[in-house]
């Protein structure tokens, strides 16, 4: 076996992935499965010749990751979770039905988790051991987070869909971190059985504001022919927290994602989602809203692969920043040679409410085939003092017409929820609150 050739890294990168590897080692002792240590050990191997991403690295040239390694982070504790009532939850809950399932710290909490009634035949869902999702096998292009995540890989949830089953209620996926400096490395799984439909749900939270958690996560969705899978990504940690997640959508003929990011916390975040369609006349669409203030740095990568003949994608991403605040957008449309009339286009938008906020936004195209009607915008600014004017005229006073100016500009990627009004209009107040 050829020796590592460890990638020169400054100390204090050096220091946190020792101690990162430190809890891998720990996990193996926890739990000796021979399968978990032999991912956990190819993960150690790939991120001691990687090393961890610099300003240098092109898909972080904007994206500092300093203040995570400032950090020392732990892995959830042993003994069982703390207990915590539905009334302590029920602010990040929505007022409508959903196929509830609550993580707290980690740990699956049946008490907090509802709505199993409206589980249909057909729909399994599984809380396991890692050892029975290792079907997701991560590729060469993986980033040091990603095998940051299989390095500290502990349990994971699996859900299938059998053919021709709709869900009609959304599948809530709620994650709430009580722990101060703890770790939560989250893998989801999903499949979609042929002309199946299924909406997911998708949420992180801090209980509080005091809590400083770092959640580090890779979905894996795999929808079939025909199928139709809606999901939404609700990222509300607290400020001082961190959060990076990889998701994976892989179509095939006829199916249709509909997935959406909205980011309203953490200090750091970075929410990379990449769309392959593998079969004809595959649908995808992809949004996001992303609201900064402070000294957050809020980065959102899209990738879109077309690969099969009419494929059909449409991406609409809106950032509002204020104070220092930070938000980068990076996305791709890749067209394979043979992936005929394919029509993709994707728009990003920022507004800024400082003149100390920054974007920093890369709309891409890659096009190796000849009949497509592919397209890209990206426009930057801060609000027009003439729409200003003309509120003020009207009697609105100024901070009042910047909020119903900024909350027009940032609400309109949720024009695709009209036809859930009640979850439209849970969007709505929780954006509202924040601006």
């Amino acid at each position: 076996m050829s020796s590592i050739i460890p990638r020169k890294m400054s100390p204090a990168a050096r220091q946190f992935l020792d101690k990162i590897m430190a809890l891998s080692d720990a996990l193996n002792e926890r739990m000796a499965v021979k399968a978990l240590i032999e991912k956990r050990q190819a993960a150690k191997q790939q991120l001691l010749t990687m090393g961890l991403p610099t300003r240098k690295d092109e898909d972080w040239q904007y994206t500092s990751i300093q203040s995570l390694l400032q950090q020392a982070f732990s892995l959830k504790h042993v003994q069982e979770p703390i207990e915590l009532t539905t009334a302590q939850i029920q602010t990040f809950l929505p007022n409508f039905d959903t196929i509830r399932l609550v993580f707290v710290d980690g740990f699956f909490s049946e008490q907090l988790s509802g709505g199993f009634d409206f589980i249909p035949d057909g729909l399994s869902i599984e809380m396991a051991d890692a050892d029975a999702i290792q079907t997701i096998n991560l590729s060469e292009k993986a980033d040091a987070f990603q095998w940051m995540n299989e390095l500290m890989l502990d349990q994971g949830v699996t859900i299938e869909l059998d053919a021709r089953v709709s869900v009609e209620a959304p599948l809530h996926i709620l994650y709430i971190q009580t722990q101060t400096a703890e770790v939560l490395s989250p893998r989801l799984q999903v499949r979609l059985g042929q002309s199946s439909q299924l909406q997911l749900l998708q949420q992180y939270v801090c209980l509080t504001e005091e809590v400083t958690t770092w959640v580090n996560g890779i979905s894996h969705i795999t929808v079939g022919e025909n199928a139709q899978c809606k999901q939404l990504v609700l990222q509300q940690l607290s400020q001082n927290s961190f959060y990076f997640n990889h998701q994976h959508f892989v179509q095939a003929a006829a199916s249709h994602i509909e997935t959406s990011y909205i980011a309203l916390g953490a200090l750091l975040s970075r929410h990379q989602s990449v769309a392959t369609q593998q079969g004809d006349a595959a649908e995808t669409d992809q949004d996001s809203i992303v609201l900064g203030r402070g000294q957050q740095v809020m980065d959102t990568r899209t990738l879109t692969q077309h690969q099969a003949l009419h494929g059909h994608s449409r991406q609409l991403h809106k950032l509002v920043l204020a104070d220092e605040a930070r938000g980068v957008f990076n996305g791709m449309i890749e067209v394979a040679k043979g992936a005929q009339k394919t029509d993709g286009q994707m728009d990003t938008k920022s507004l800024l409410l400082s003149p100390k906020a920054k974007v920093d936004a890369k709309p891409q195209l890659e096009i190796y085939a000849d009949d497509v009607k592919c397209s890209h915008g990206c426009a930057a600014g801060q609000i027009d003092e003439d729409q200003i004017f003309y509120a003020q005229a009207r009697g609105i006073r100024r901070s009042d017409a910047m909020q119903l100016i900024t909350q027009a500009f940032l609400l309109e990627p949720l024009d695709k929820w009209q036809t859930q009004p009640e979850m439209q209009a849970w969007l709505t107040k929780l954006i509202v609150q924040k601006l």
